[in-house]
């Protein structure tokens, strides 16, 4: 069952890796061309990881998630950012980004070595990349133009898989330490993996119908 789940989990990431690449000339008027390469690397990581923890690891791969995590910060950063609805939301959105980059760095730097899994910066980059979702969907409902909504609806579907991705793995992030030290499961899934990949199947469900979207309404 677990190893089904990682398949599955795995395959939804490529399919919506797939589907960007084929609908890629759709997805530039909505921003989200970029969303191209990065599913494709987050899908190399994964898939990386997948083969590596097959037998037991050599080494602890807490330093993949810590250098991932701010570069998926600044990749939503830069996409959310990117959208013209509000000049002073961006300024805030790259403010936030900033500060947040630059506390990563102090903190690998003289706090916690990289190579050490820190749930604390997992927890910051997934409370903003909520935040910049929730902003979105501030700015979205507030659009007086059906001609506007109708265009950015695909992002509506990226952004529902973002805030309800980040805050439900957030709390298996707030619990890392303890379900890892008491490899807590259910049906022999632990825990700390159960719940990411449930999540990320969600997420990249999302995508997929926002790219799908972007096609059909170009």
């Amino acid at each position: 069952m677990p190893m089904l789940l990682h398949i599955v989990y795995l395959s939804c990431l490529l399919a919506s890796a797939v589907v960007a690449l084929l609908y890629r000339k759709s997805l530039k008027s909505r921003q989200l061309s970029f969303f191209v390469p990065f599913l494709f690397l987050v899908f190399t990581q994964e898939i990386t990881l997948f083969f590596y923890n097959l037998n037991p690891p050599i080494r602890s791969t807490g330093i993949v998630y810590n250098i991932y995590t701010p570069l998926c910060t600044l990749f939503f950063s830069l996409f959310y950012s990117s959208i013209p609805f509000n000049a002073a939301v961006r300024t805030l959105i790259r403010i936030l980004t900033i500060i947040f980059l630059a506390a990563t760095l102090f903190t690998y730097c003289f706090i916690q070595p990289v190579y050490i899994y820190n749930n604390y910066i997992s927890l910051a980059g997934g409370f903003l990349t909520t935040l910049f979702g929730i902003l979105f969907l501030f700015n979205y409902f507030k659009l007086d133009n059906n001609k506007e909504e109708k265009k950015w609806l695909p992002v509506i579907w990226i952004t529902i898989g973002v805030i309800a991705f980040y805050p439900v793995v957030n709390i298996s992030f707030a619990l890392h330490k303890y379900l890892l030290t008491y490899q807590a499961t259910i049906f022999g899934m632990k825990l700390y993996r159960l719940i990411p990949q449930l999540m990320s199947i969600f997420m990249y469900s999302c995508f997929i119908r926002a790219f799908y979207l972007c096609k059909r309404k170009e």
